[in-house]
């Protein structure tokens, strides 16, 4: 498993703060995305798919993604903790895993296994 210190988590010599993966572990949607993401990694995808994907309302999951304000706190959204990006493209707006999203879900994985052992 990844190395553990006082401050955060490294992953292949990156490293995981603790505030993405407490936001992420405090939202069931959040990771759901997160994983969806991750299965169709490096293609982008529009909100409404990831909506119909994931099981929600897409009011929820732009929440989730980008922040929505009061329900959805923006600091704690995928693209502001910087694992999710957003895509222009000919005025259309798609959302695509980050580089560091990938490591913090290959993290999630590991972790996730790990503890599911003592459940």
């Amino acid at each position: 498993m990844a190395g553990e210190g006082c401050w955060g988590l490294r992953v292949s010599s990156m490293f995981v703060d603790p505030f993405v993966i407490r936001s992420i572990n405090r939202s069931e949607l959040r990771k759901r995305i997160l994983l969806y993401l991750a299965e169709i990694y490096p293609s982008p995808t529009y909100l409404s798919e990831i909506a119909r994907i994931v099981k929600s309302d897409p009011s929820n999951v732009k929440g989730a993604l980008i922040g929505l304000g009061n329900r959805y706190n923006g600091s704690s959204s995928l693209v502001s903790l910087g694992l999710v990006e957003v895509v222009n493209d000919n005025g259309f707006k798609y959302y695509r895993l980050t580089d560091y999203g990938k490591k913090v879900v290959q993290l999630l994985k590991s972790y996730n296994s790990y503890y599911n052992r003592f459940m």
